[in-house]
């Protein structure tokens, strides 16, 4: 898989930008503000639909655009990507909306024809190094759960859609507990029972298999990043631990069986636990227990990365963490994702800068690599990379 072909209109800081892609990558040089991390914010949205970075997408959309021609500020991003099915052609295009302009309106296009975003997600598929993804390990479970979504929605866009319906009907029953709570209804209420088993029973559906996804992904990503935390570190192994939020459902992931067999079970005990939380929920005003409530945690030689690990253990495992991100896609998907490195080589000594351009030119896929500085990038293992020069404005 490789991208031939990235074009910007009102993007960001870009008013209008055609580029070719080599099937090898680039190597990406510019100043602060030029516009680098942008390039690749473009192909991880256009893998995701979302951006890692923002989540008012109005910011994604240049300021002034449209004011030319009378038109409501917009941005609109293509890429033209080969895969080992076909090729395709891969737009999104965002529109200002609301009196005060600050929302956005977002339109996937696929091969010219609109779809839905479960549509477009997945067919391009790729794998970012930054040098803020080592807050990955100490920051807060949400992010790791963020990086599970966007990893498992490249892999499973299924996923995605359970993802989704679980926000919203776990939204709607947190507004149902909220009110109950207001009120004083008691958790025995035979009508507040039955309005929550409503809610329940889509919850355990779309909840189990968010569960189940995760669960087998962190396995799969945990395996292999012991073999490449090895190739790192030599003297140390570095793994991911998956942490349910739901009570006492270790020993049922724990089972060596199908999915036929594991999700009804599943199903089975996350159902029994939101009952036993009922009268806590129903006092807290919200859902205690749930996916919404899962961790991924790291650990080197069986203990926490977050405590023991020094900083420079903590960047070596988020890169052993990516490079196993890219080993699942492959593996479970056939496909080889695009790796971007954002100025991922800024805080790497020598050695394990090395180690990494080693590893991830090994792999045949194709890399996207920025830095301010033209001389970091300038390693014999980089030299089949062509360079490009951004300016800022």
């Amino acid at each position: 898989m490789h991208v031939s072909r990235i074009a910007l209109d009102q993007f960001r800081r870009y008013n209008n930008l055609k580029l070719d892609v080599p099937e090898t990558g680039l190597r990406i040089v510019g100043n602060n503000a030029s516009g680098k991390t942008s390039l690749l914010e473009v192909l991880l949205l256009l893998a995701t639909t979302k951006s890692p970075r923002v989540s008012i997408e109005r910011e994604l959309i240049r300021w002034e655009s449209g004011e030319e021609f009378g038109l409501a500020p917009y941005a609109r991003i293509t890429a033209h990507v080969v895969t080992s099915h076909g090729e395709h052609d891969l737009e999104l295009r965002l529109e200002a909306t609301g009196a005060s302009g600050l929302t956005a309106r977002k339109t996937c296009i696929v091969d010219g024809k609109n779809v839905r975003a479960s549509t477009m997600v997945g067919i391009l598929k790729v794998v970012e190094f930054s040098p803020e993804d080592v807050q990955l390990v100490s920051g807060p479970p949400s992010d790791r759960r963020r990086q599970l979504d966007i990893l498992i929605s490249q892999i499973d866009r299924h996923y995605m859609q359970s993802s989704s319906r679980y926000g919203k009907v776990l939204a709607q029953r947190n507004s149902l507990l909220r009110a109950f709570s207001k009120e004083g209804v008691s958790f025995r209420s035979a009508n507040a029972i039955e309005q929550l088993r409503f809610w329940d029973e889509e919850l355990v559906q779309h909840g189990a298999r968010i569960v189940m996804a995760r669960s087998n992904v962190v396995k799969a990503l945990g395996e292999h990043m012991r073999t490449w935390s090895g190739a790192l570190m030599s003297i140390h192994t570095i793994d991911a631990v998956y942490s349910p939020g739901i009570p006492r459902i270790e020993h049922v992931l724990a089972r060596d069986h199908s999915e036929r067999d594991v999700l009804p079970a599943i199903q089975e005990r996350f159902s029994r636990e939101l009952e036993a939380a009922r009268a806590d929920d129903m006092r807290r005003g919200t859902t205690t227990i749930g996916p919404q409530r899962d961790d991924m945690g790291f650990r080197i030689d069986h203990r926490s990365l977050a405590a023991y690990g020094s900083r420079g253990q903590q960047r070596l495992g988020v890169i052993a963490l990516k490079l196993s991100e890219a080993d699942v896609i492959e593996h479970l998907t056939g496909e080889k994702p695009v790796l971007l490195l954002d100025d991922a080589l800024s805080e790497l000594d020598q050695s394990h800068a090395s180690l990494l351009l080693q590893s991830v030119g090994v792999s045949d896929r194709q890399l996207l690599l920025t830095s301010a500085l033209e001389g970091v990038l300038d390693r014999a293992e980089l030299a089949h990379l062509e360079t490009i020069h951004l300016d800022p404005e």
